[in-house]
């Protein structure tokens, strides 16, 4: 089914989903959680996802280069996010919506990552909450995989794929966007390698 509208994807995320007893108290990552979630937001505050992402993030943040995939092509050329040449479908992509699909520059995700991390967004209570190591192998909570002395986040898809890494008072980070995702894995070891060369491990 494309994608019409929030509501009619949202109806349609729920009647898919089914509960399975075997999978009751293991860790699993779904983007269902966000499209939800996002969901639930607009109808609590009647506005759409954009403009409560905008009004919390792009606004008071001041960030210059940030836009949803779907934007239009001249924003996201100022942006350098660019497809690839890739066939996108943006109905599909626009149906993932509170899963990502937010194009940022490398200095804006570095200021939202930081302030993130440094009480400007979240209160110190809440972000080790957040933050605090996951109850999984991978330690991954809130978008960041949790590590002895910093976070990671890495994002594939489309043929584009970025990598972030940052200490955990976000002074330092270490931030690789590519639209080769065919060097994803390569790319992520670096963008390690990059992190503990200029800060440690």
């Amino acid at each position: 089914m494309p994608y019409n509208n929030d509501d009619a994807n949202a109806q349609k995320m729920i009647q898919g989903t089914h509960y399975n007893e075997q999978n009751f108290g293991k860790w699993d990552d779904q983007d269902l959680d966000y499209i939800l979630l996002s969901h639930i937001l607009e109808k609590a505050s009647g506005q759409s996802y954009e403009t409560l992402f905008n009004d919390m993030y792009v606004y008071p943040l001041k960030l210059k280069h940030t836009d949803f995939v779907w934007a239009d092509q001249q924003k996201l050329k100022e942006i350098d996010f660019l497809f690839n040449g890739q066939n996108i479908d943006l109905n599909a992509m626009h149906g993932l919506l509170g899963a990502g699909r937010v194009a940022m520059s490398n200095d804006d995700l570095y200021k939202v990552s930081l302030d993130l991390l440094n009480g400007k967004l979240l209160s110190s209570q809440n972000k080790d909450i957040i933050y605090a190591p996951g109850n999984n192998t991978s330690h991954y909570r809130g978008g960041l995989y949790t590590k002895n002395n910093h976070y990671e986040s890495n994002g594939n898809g489309y043929g584009y794929c970025n990598f972030l890494r940052i200490s955990k008072d976000g002074q330092n980070a270490v931030i690789l966007q590519s639209t080769d995702s065919s060097r994803y894995g390569d790319l992520s070891n670096r963008a390690d390698k990059i992190y503990a060369d200029l800060f440690g491990k």
